[in-house]
């Protein structure tokens, strides 16, 4: 059903800015839109009173619903401009739902847990609507004097003081997909980035369910793999060097390598948990393995082990460890690190398709 926009529609005056955010909303129905569109959506509906409205009750019309089992119970009407029908087709279709809050869920996780995430939303162009900003000094008034329609207006200038609050943005997330999953228990994508907000929030224990819940129900190996991916990552975090190992040779063994690259750094997570292991000719092994199979990312290789700084502090140390600086010649130990990079990124699982 994603709706489909005259050629002309993004020079149009100023007159309906929400039209392409609810044909956003529409192709996010579908499966059909793309990065750049979900941040349009997250910067739009923060900012936009009708479209908020329309999606808070949407949301509430929902849990209306689940409480009274059946009974005619509904939500405040949604604000105008609103796509027509597409509140009728979300309400009466709890998957399709479903997607919204785990797209919109999942792009408030990013936000929190990358700085470059961030900083895409804060370029992303977005339409906001006059009344939303009108009085906020959210756009210079000489600009829009000069003849600017001012449909689009750049997400940075909304987001000041508020794109770099992470906490924030994991509690939001967070909220989003719990609500997801309350409509689609089998959203195991969704339980994924719970998991993943969780343990950025500190709750090692609650992240931990969440990729065992996928575990014990998921079949498709590319969602287990992301499971297995990041509690091996959880493990490696907590010190278990061998429980990360086991999780992360059952990523390696199931083949999903294959069928989802990302999977790929399973490869390097081996590599730093053999050496905290004291097992070097494996772990070199496996760094070996990821440059072989995946060149591409020799760059992320060298930045991720010089913020390692217990790992790259154990092959200075250990003179059998020198197998690992053959395999990786100058990669540790020479020049200055960066403070400021957040380590050891999680992997992500793909969105709902």
């Amino acid at each position: 059903m994603a709706g489909t926009m005259p050629s002309d529609h993004w020079e149009r005056p100023y007159a309906e800015p929400c039209l392409p955010i609810q044909a956003d909303l529409s192709a996010m129905v579908d499966g059909e839109l793309d990065a750049a569109g979900v941040r349009r959506v997250l910067v739009h509906a923060d900012r936009c009173v009708h479209c908020r409205g329309f999606l808070d009750g949407v949301r509430l019309q929902m849990k209306l619903h689940r409480a009274a089992a059946g009974a005619d119970a509904k939500a405040p009407a949604a604000p105008a401009p609103v796509v027509a029908g597409l509140r009728e087709v979300l309400t009466s279709s709890t998957p399709k739902l479903a997607r919204i809050l785990y797209e919109l869920g999942r792009g408030h996780v990013l936000m929190g847990l990358s700085p470059e995430y961030s900083r895409e939303v804060a370029k992303e162009p977005v339409p906001v609507p006059d009344m939303a900003h009108r009085g906020r000094s959210l756009v210079d008034e000489a600009v829009r004097g000069a003849g600017d329609p001012g449909a689009w207006i750049a997400a940075k200038d909304l987001f000041d003081g508020v794109a770099g609050d992470a906490a924030a943005n994991l509690a939001k997330g967070e909220r989003l997909l719990r609500e997801c999953l309350a409509l689609d228990d089998a959203c195991h994508e969704a339980r994924i980035y719970l998991g993943l907000a969780r343990h950025a929030a500190g709750s090692v224990q609650g992240a931990r369910r969440e990729f065992e819940r996928v575990l014990a129900r998921a079949d498709d190996r590319r969602i287990r793999g992301f499971a297995l991916l990041n509690l091996g990552n959880l493990m490696l975090a907590q010190g278990d060097a061998d429980g990360a190992v086991d999780m992360l040779r059952q990523v390696v063994d199931s083949g999903a390598i294959a069928e989802q690259p990302q999977l790929g750094t399973a490869y390097f997570n081996l590599g730093l948990a053999h050496g905290f292991a004291r097992r070097f000719a494996e772990s070199a092994t496996w760094f070996r393995r990821m440059l072989a199979e995946m060149p591409h990312k020799q760059a992320w290789m060298r930045r991720e082990l010089r913020q390692r700084r217990d790992f790259v502090a154990l092959v200075a140390a250990e003179p059998a460890a020198g197998v690992i600086a053959e395999a990786l010649p100058g990669w540790v130990g020479d020049g200055p690190v960066d403070d400021n990079f957040r380590t050891s990124a999680p992997p992500l699982p793909p969105t709902v398709s």
